[in-house]
């Protein structure tokens, strides 16, 4: 039996906002405005987890790789797979600056 606690965190939600960012040099990032995870839209650079090759199509959309946290948890399995479909992206390979590194 599994112990749940109060704070348990929500596999989505609509209100989640970019709660910290982080500074990085030298990474490949895309500045995303409206992008979406896990119900949760929004915008910012975020970094990528292997360059270009970290952008695919998948069911018809395409979807970005990122290094993000989900209200304060890194995801075990994975890392999040950002959905860019109706978002505007710029890509910037050689990025140094902050980055969004977690909703919630």
């Amino acid at each position: 039996m599994k112990n749940l606690s109060n704070n348990t965190i929500p596999h989505t939600s609509s209100k989640a906002q970019v709660s910290k960012l982080e500074h990085v040099q030298d990474v490949f990032a895309i500045e995303v405005k409206n992008a979406k995870y896990r119900g949760a839209t929004f915008s910012g650079v975020i970094e990528l987890v292997n360059g270009s090759d970290s952008i695919r199509k998948f069911k018809g959309s395409y979807r970005a790789n990122a290094k993000l946290s989900w209200f304060g948890q890194e995801l075990k399995k994975r890392n999040p797979f950002i959905n860019l479909s109706g978002a505007k992206v710029m890509l910037l390979p050689s990025y140094s600056g902050d980055v969004v590194a977690c909703l919630g």
